[in-house]
């Protein structure tokens, strides 16, 4: 019988180049998949992305005694200056209430009206004015 001889299906084969390349390869990592997302999954992961931001510089500030917010409001109203209001409330993930932005447009026995909402005194935590 005779041997059949198989020609070298890749004639310009060097194994010295392959182990050079693999030396040298730098994989690109998630780089290379970032082609394969869809607009409405990236939109999703911006806008938890952004959620989760916003969550994050929702912590409660520093606890502010009434003395302090009754002078903050008074000054903010008499002059006409906005306030930057903390409510005295946490959601489930102990991440505090919005904070309220506005000015104050008046008071009551119970509390005070900042940017139309009606605010109890009990229920403020921080107060600040906005220069």
């Amino acid at each position: 019988m005779a041997a059949i001889v198989m020609s070298n299906p890749y004639p310009n084969y060097d194994p010295r180049i392959r182990d050079q390349f693999i030396r040298n390869y730098r994989d690109r990592g998630m780089m290379k998949w970032g082609g394969f997302y869809l607009s409405d999954h990236t939109r999703v992961i911006e806008k938890k992305a952004k959620s989760r931001r916003a969550n994050e510089k929702r912590r409660l500030q520093k606890q502010m005694d009434f003395q302090k917010i009754a002078a903050n409001l008074f000054n903010a109203f008499a002059n006409e200056k906005e306030v930057s209001v903390q409510l005295a409330e946490e959601n489930k993930d102990h991440y505090a209430a919005q904070t309220i932005v506005g000015f104050v447009q008046g008071y009551g026995d119970d509390g005070v009206v900042i940017a139309g909402q009606a605010v109890a005194y009990d229920d403020i935590w921080n107060c600040s004015i906005i220069n």
